[in-house]
């Protein structure tokens, strides 16, 4: 274990997963104080209200995985926010459809059973589980190409990882 914890592509991987993580949890504050004030203030109903949640945070994302995460500054502008736009539109549309599909079928699934009501589950309370569990859904595929596609340099990825 100690070896492969050395081992100098997985310890590449570990800072940037380490900081994907920072940023995710940083771009899903972002993203679940949108719904909150939608959802919870507005009382937008929360499959349209997901739509509007995504936009704002992924310029976050896109700015700080660039400069932090991968360090990928180097590299064109243009060419990675094409890349990018490319990947999040793709995982903009399944969260959309996981984090929608999860609330409808907690909502009418979940919230109707006894124990869900014995310990005061609500709309909104599912609203935000079915993102927690598209964002998880998501944040795999989303690193996977941004190390691999979004923010590589022409010749691969950033530091070349090798093969064990």
């Amino acid at each position: 274990m100690k070896k492969l914890l050395r081992h100098p592509g997985m310890r590449l991987h570990l800072r940037q997963v380490t900081k994907f993580i920072v940023c995710g949890l940083l771009g899903a504050t972002f993203e679940f104080s949108i719904l909150y004030v939608l959802v919870g203030r507005y009382a937008m109903t929360p499959v349209i209200a997901y739509i509007f949640s995504g936009g704002l945070p992924s310029i976050f994302v896109f700015l700080f995985n660039r400069h932090v995460t991968f360090g990928a500054t180097k590299g064109s502008s243009h060419r990675q926010t094409r890349r990018f736009l490319i990947v999040y539109t793709f995982t903009f549309f399944l969260n959309y459809v996981l984090s929608s599909a999860l609330y409808l079928l907690g909502l009418h699934i979940v919230l109707p059973l006894p124990i869900a009501q014995m310990y005061g589950a609500t709309p909104l309370d599912v609203t935000y589980a079915a993102k927690v569990i598209a964002i998880a859904i998501t944040a795999v595929i989303n690193y996977s190409f941004s190390h691999f596609f979004i923010f590589r340099s022409d010749g691969g990825p950033i530091e070349e990882v090798p093969v064990f």
